[in-house]
């Protein structure tokens, strides 16, 4: 580890905490994170940890660093943090439009904390005092992370610090250790290990939550225990997120095959042809398309209610009822019925030319002998009965003899 590294480990901890919390929708963490006292306080951590390092002072490290500048950035960016923090309380931007902080940028690069908050700036909406706040605190934070990196730079680049963090580093490692764990190896391990835990995040805070599936094995063991935490989180949203897939994918191939069953029926039925057994279709639902078909209706078929259409919600309809009606007109099945259902009743009236003569001369004397046995027997039931078939002749236009007009008021 260089001498930058001790410093700028706990320096920009904060920056790239709220960074990655905001990412994966944390919000309230991570504004919370960038507190000036907070800020400062890390800040402070850092210059204490490279002093050790440097076997000096930290007031001698304060020294090479711009302390003036960071003391005016933290003013302005503690009064803009506390705006931000309490209009979030106030008045939170939706989290669907939040998790968009975990995607690239228009140039395809990981957002950086500055990218972050100018975005929920933008998705702050009507809270124009959280869009003011958040707007204020990315220039000053963006100043304060280049300051920090500066800083690191700086650092390693003052020969007396260098000069006494080697010997120090020699005397308790060794030189070969030192060649190859300090400066600039070990400023890149550590941003490699930041940009993992930011793919991470990204994964994380992915609109699918089974975007975590894809994590690298790398990245993961580079994860904090709090992303450890939310992928686990997100794989159980993901195997509800797949178990209700699967359903919706059962529930449209059941909605096809009831589809095309529905066709394959209308079209049978139109060319007067028994249909048979199709897939997506009730078992209840063709045996009355068999029935139709073959001209051979069941007395539940003419009343008290309409028939049980099937693919009463398809195309279909039109040819189901147009097979029933002409099953119906072909049938005396319907005069044993004691109500007749309002399709049937309307059926026959408006097809009442198209039914044979022969049904229509069975119903006169039907409804004449029906009479007589009424009139004879004085049963009431038997009365109702020959009165509903002296009725019947009505759509037909066949006139009433004396028995009918015995027993219709």
């Amino acid at each position: 580890m260089s001498l930058a590294s001790h410093f700028l480990k706990p320096a920009v901890a904060p920056l790239n905490f709220a960074n990655v919390s905001m990412m994966g929708g944390l919000i309230d963490s991570g504004l919370k994170e960038l507190a000036a006292e907070n800020l400062l306080a890390q800040l402070k951590k850092g210059i204490a940890g490279a002093a050790k390092a440097a076997a000096v002072r930290p007031a001698d490290i304060e020294k090479l660093l711009p302390m003036p500048r960071f003391g005016e950035l933290a003013a302005g960016i503690e009064r803009d943090q506390k705006v931000a923090f309490a209009a979030w309380k106030e008045m939170p931007v939706d989290p669907k439009r939040a998790s968009d902080l975990a995607k690239l940028t228009e140039d395809g690069r990981l957002p950086v904390l500055a990218d972050s908050l100018m975005r929920l700036s933008v998705m702050a909406g009507p809270n124009a005092v959280l869009r003011t706040a958040l707007a204020g605190m990315a220039p000053a934070l963006t100043e304060w992370q280049r300051l920090v990196l500066d800083s690191g730079n700086k650092l390693d680049d003052n020969r007396a610090l260098t000069g006494a963090f080697m010997m120090r580093t020699l005397r308790r490692i060794g030189l070969g250790v030192l060649l190859l764990g300090s400066l600039g190896p070990g400023v890149w391990l550590w941003q490699r290990g930041e940009a993992a835990r930011a793919r991470v995040n990204a994964q994380i805070g992915n609109d699918n939550p089974c975007a975590v599936l894809a994590i690298e094995a790398g990245d993961l063991d580079k994860a904090t225990a709090e992303q450890k935490k939310g992928i686990e989180g997100r794989k159980a949203e993901c195997e509800v997120k797949r178990a209700k897939d699967a359903k919706e994918k059962e529930e449209r191939e059941k909605q096809a095959a009831y589809a095309k069953g529905c066709g394959d029926l209308g079209a049978a039925l139109a060319s007067g042809k028994p249909p048979g057994r199709l897939d997506g279709l009730a078992v209840k639902d063709m045996q009355f398309a068999n029935r139709v078909a073959k001209g051979s209706l069941d007395e539940a078929d003419f009343g008290p209610k309409d028939p049980p259409f099937p693919c009463a919600d398809t195309d279909a309809l039109p040819s189901v009822k147009s097979a029933f009606d002409k099953a119906l007109i072909a049938s005396d099945g319907w005069m044993n019925v004691e109500d007749l259902s309002p399709h049937v009743k309307e059926t026959l009236a408006k097809r009442a030319d198209q039914v044979p003569d022969a049904i229509k001369k069975a119903l006169d004397e039907r409804a004449e002998t029906v009479a007589v046995e009424a009139l004879k027997s004085r049963d009431v039931a038997q009365a109702a009965r020959a009165k509903r078939l002296c009725d019947l002749k009505k759509l037909f236009k066949l006139p009433y003899k004396s028995f009918c007009k015995a027993v219709t008021p």
